[in-house]
């Protein structure tokens, strides 16, 4: 019977844990909420995929970049 109470307060804990850092970064965003639009490209981003798109298809130039 141990077992299970013991079970059962971690699963709370854990619960209740996730339910603070849920509702923590929820607060974080409205308080400092994200730019509409962003005009200049990342050049980090631009790099990891014209990298990958190097990788996978030699040759292969990355031309425009969509966001979906």
């Amino acid at each position: 019977m141990n077992l299970i109470a013991i079970c059962g307060t971690a699963f709370a804990s854990v619960f209740i844990l996730l339910v603070s850092m849920a509702l923590c970064i929820q607060a974080i965003t409205a308080i400092f909420p994200a730019k509409e639009e962003e005009e200049a490209d990342d050049a980090a981003l631009v790099a990891a995929i014209s990298t990958a798109v190097a990788t996978v298809y030699p040759g292969a130039r990355v031309t425009r970049i969509e966001e979906v």
